[in-house]
């Protein structure tokens, strides 16, 4: 069975899931929403993905692929500036309206099921592990004050501020604006 859009109907389960938990939360997905949504009965999802957790857990490997993608094609004259792209991912997340998938289901964290919370520590472990690269970088090119904070520590402190941001930004757009407060986190840390 296909949507009217052409693609098969696993590919528009996939996708709009992530919509509706990046809009809404894990707790208010289900598969009555997602099956309404579609304009398909519940029925039609249990049979590509009998359980919830594995249509989660098969969502967030999918996006934390399709996201590491996107910051392997970050460029910037400087590390500074590579960090204040990583940003514009954030921000440009804010603007649509949703939130960081990963960060949506790790607020309700026990309700989703092991594999699922696999894929968001392995988000966010690889998140952290690229913004500590660049903050060592940027302390070797003497871009960041070097005995500023140790870059794991300041790593999790600007991918904290991201995902927060994207929280806030949900009742208050003045947190849209990642890129911005990115840049005065950088300034604070800067030679």
């Amino acid at each position: 069975m296909a949507k009217p859009t052409g693609r098969a109907i696993r590919v528009e389960l996939l996708e709009t899931a992530r919509a509706l938990i990046q809009t809404d939360g894990i707790g208010e997905f289900s598969y009555g929403a997602l099956a309404d949504a579609l304009g398909i009965k519940a029925p039609s999802i249990h049979h590509h993905f009998p359980r919830k957790d594995q249509l989660v857990a098969e969502v967030a490997a999918l996006y934390r692929v399709e996201f590491a993608d996107l910051v392997s094609k970050i460029e910037g004259k400087t590390v500074t500036d590579r960090i204040v792209r990583y940003a514009a991912l954030y921000a440009a997340t804010a603007k649509s309206g949703r939130n960081c998938l990963c960060g949506a289901i790790a607020a309700e964290w026990s309700s989703v099921g092991e594999d699922a919370q696999q894929e968001i520590s392995l988000f966010f472990s690889e998140q952290v592990a690229w913004l500590r690269a660049q903050i060592k970088e940027a302390q070797s090119r003497g871009e960041i004050r070097p005995a500023g904070v140790e870059p794991l520590t300041f790593a999790r402190l600007l991918f904290s501020h991201l995902q927060g941001s994207l929280v806030l930004a949900r009742s208050d757009a003045a947190f849209v604006d990642t890129a911005a407060t990115t840049r005065a986190l950088l300034r604070s840390m800067s030679v």
